[in-house]
C-alpha cells in the first residue's frame, strides 16, 4: 500500500512540474490617467497663483526684510537673538507658542488658544513647513512665516478650521531649545 502511494506521489510530482511551454508575460505599461494629468496641473497652477500672490504681499510690505528660506516659504524676523549660536536639531526639545493666520491676516489659532507647546524637532507630526521653520530660529528668536498651501496643511486641511488648500502665515516663537546630547 506505502508503495503504491509513494509511486502515485511521484507521478504527481513529475506531472506537475511538466513544462506547459509558457511564455514569459511582458511587463504591464503603466499610463498616468487623465484625472492624474489634470491633478498634476490643477496643484501646479494652484502653486503658480499662490506664489504670484505671495510674491505680491511680499513687494508691498515696505516695512520687513523677507528671506526665502529655500524650503519653499519666506519670512521676516520680529526679533533676533544676536547672542544664541545654535538652531534646533533632530531630537532637540523645543519650548515655542505660535499664531496661524490666513493671508488676509484673519487669526485662525491665536497664541492664547495654542499654548506654549514642547516640540520635539522632527519627531512630531507638524505640517512641513512648520518643522523647517523651527529649525531655522535660535532660542529667543521670533519671525513671521508665509507659508503656501503645499508648505502647509496642503488639500486636506487640518481637518479642524483649516481647510482645503490654505496659505497660511505663521508667528514663531522660539521660547527655549534643550539640545539632546548625540552619542
Amino acid at each position: 500500500m506505502i508503495k503504491i502511494f509513494l509511486n502515485f506521489s511521484i507521478v504527481i510530482l513529475f506531472w506537475s512540474c511538466k513544462n506547459n511551454n509558457q511564455a514569459a508575460r511582458e511587463p504591464v505599461q503603466h499610463q498616468k490617467s487623465h484625472i492624474d494629468m489634470e491633478s498634476v496641473r490643477h496643484n501646479q497652477e494652484l502653486n503658480r497663483r499662490e506664489e504670484a500672490y505671495i510674491s505680491e504681499m511680499i513687494a508691498k510690505d515696505t516695512i520687513h526684510h523677507y528671506i526665502n528660506s529655500g524650503n519653499g516659504f519666506w519670512y521676516y524676523y520680529l526679533q533676533q537673538n544676536q547672542t544664541a549660536k545654535k538652531t534646533p536639531e533632530a531630537g532637540d526639545q523645543v519650548l515655542l507658542n505660535y499664531e496661524i493666520k490666513d493671508l488676509s491676516g484673519n487669526i485662525i489659532y491665536s497664541f492664547d488658544e495654542i499654548g506654549d507647546k514642547t516640540y520635539r524637532v522632527d519627531h512630531e507630526n507638524y505640517f512641513r513647513g512648520f518643522r523647517e521653520a523651527v529649525k531655522l530660529l535660535k532660542e529667543g528668536e521670533v519671525a513671521v512665516f508665509i507659508f503656501p498651501s503645499s508648505a502647509a496643511y496642503g488639500f486636506h486641511g487640518d481637518e479642524k478650521k483649516i481647510g482645503t488648500n490654505i496659505p497660511l502665515i505663521v508667528e514663531l516663537k522660539i521660547k527655549k531649545i534643550d539640545k539632546q546630547k548625540t552619542e
